[in-house]
């Protein structure tokens, strides 16, 4: 029976305990705590770029580092409490505390064992906590909120510690809501396009629109794109919505022009991932091309965002669809780091500057002059100029002093179903 333990709870890559002897004594463990005498946290920790390691030195070296990490850790914990190997360079521990402080400073210490595997190299690590609550028990359960800690927290160059809470759990399911319902509302015309008019600086009159989408969901009702956007951009659906946003464009476009009616240009924004696709100028021109509408009255917004992946493949793209007659537009300038450098490279047409220019301390002095020298960089450049979160007079009477040439923001107009911007705009 030993010899039979033995292969039945041995961890094939470490050596030592596996996720089932793991689970069943985090089991004991937390029903032999009556009264709740010890407080426990489930730990979930997961080392960053393990996959970059092994390439670098070989996946033998990698499961060796995770045999090292194991053992180290051991020495750390007693009798009272639990660890083993999960899966990826990743471990679970169940361990016992005082408080959430002494807590951290207990991770903190098991971080800096880590380190100390490989002397020399520096490793980074996040550890995902889940505080075991009186009557808990199931060790699996325990074990999934301490990863959602994790993933919610994100993989970045430091170390971090982040402690599950029910907002964490809510936000899980909320992401698997949006994405078992994304196909079927797509399908169903669930996401509206609203527009919001972009006005004229010298004439103050309406010379075009920005298209944002709006989930409109049959039973939760109005949904704000900060819910489902960020989730569509993890996952990739984004590329789905891009597609679904320039067709519905095109296709109100050709609508107003078979009704006669006055056309502006409308910008629809075309996420940082559609700009990786070789073919995506041809792509654009399939979709718009079915309506039969000049591709100069739909304007393709990209952010500066895009210019970190593949760039040649973005002024490839960029230059094709201006050759195709669509005018392309850099959203929200001055929000990252390399604005200046991408303006150098990248030939466009519009300038849309961030609105936080506008916002915030030291507004009118340091960022109205930063305002003013942007403007007269993207004359200089023959670009356009727009002016988006504008909400005041005093805004807008400075932009027009600058030549601004165009304004957006809650002073003029709010974001709007196409029917009531047809009341407004198109009487």
């Amino acid at each position: 029976m030993r010899r039979t333990d033995k292969i039945i709870y041995t961890d094939v890559v470490t050596g030592g305990d596996n996720w089932l002897y793991f689970v069943k004594k985090g089991t004991s463990l937390l029903k032999k705590n009556r009264g709740n005498r010890r407080k426990y946290a489930m730990i979930h920790l997961r080392m960053h770029k393990y996959r970059s390691f092994c390439t670098c030195f070989g996946v033998q070296e990698g499961e060796e580092l995770l045999e090292k990490f194991y053992y180290a850790l051991k020495k750390k914990l007693n009798h009272k409490e639990a660890m083993a190997y999960h899966e990826n360079a990743e471990f679970g521990l169940l361990l016992y505390y005082t408080d959430k402080e002494q807590l951290a400073v207990r991770i903190d210490e098991l971080r800096e064992t880590l380190n100390g595997v490989l002397p020399g190299m520096k490793m980074y690590f996040c550890f995902g906590v889940c505080q075991v609550e009186p009557g808990q028990k199931d060790v699996e359960q325990l074990y999934n909120n301490s990863l959602i800690a994790c993933e919610i927290m994100g993989e970045d160059t430091e170390s971090k510690i982040a402690f599950f809470d029910e907002e964490m759990n809510k936000q899980k399911l909320w992401e698997r809501k949006v994405e078992d319902e994304m196909d079927r509302a797509l399908a169903n015309k669930e996401f509206k396009v609203y527009l919001q008019p972009k006005i004229s600086a010298v004439e103050e009159r309406l010379a075009g629109a920005e298209a944002l989408v709006r989930w409109i969901h049959p039973t939760d009702g109005f949904i704000p794109p900060n819910k489902f956007i960020p989730i569509f951009e993890n996952n990739g659906f984004i590329l789905k919505l891009d597609d679904y946003m320039i067709e519905e464009v095109a296709r109100q476009q050709a609508q107003w022009i078979t009704e006669g009616r006055r056309i502006v240009p409308i910008s629809v924004n075309v996420s940082r991932a559609h700009f990786t696709r070789e073919d995506l100028a041809e792509h654009i021109c399939s979709i718009v091309d079915k309506y039969k509408v000049p591709h100069n009255v739909i304007e393709l917004e990209l952010t500066e965002s895009a210019f970190f992946d593949d760039k040649e493949v973005l002024l490839s793209t960029v230059k094709k669809l201006r050759d195709y007659g669509f005018p392309v537009s850099m959203d929200d300038f001055g929000a990252g780091y390399s604005s200046l450098n991408s303006l150098k490279e990248l030939q466009i047409d519009v300038l849309k500057i961030d609105a936080d220019f506008f916002r915030g301390e030291n507004v009118e002095e340091r960022g109205m002059l930063i305002v003013s020298e942007v403007i007269d960089l993207a004359k200089k450049l023959n670009m356009k100029i727009v002016a988006e979160g504008i909400e005041s007079r005093e805004q807008v009477d400075f932009l027009i002093e600058q030549e601004c040439d165009l304004i957006q923001g809650y002073f003029f107009a709010k974001p709007m179903p196409i029917p009531e911007f047809i009341e407004k705009y198109h009487k």
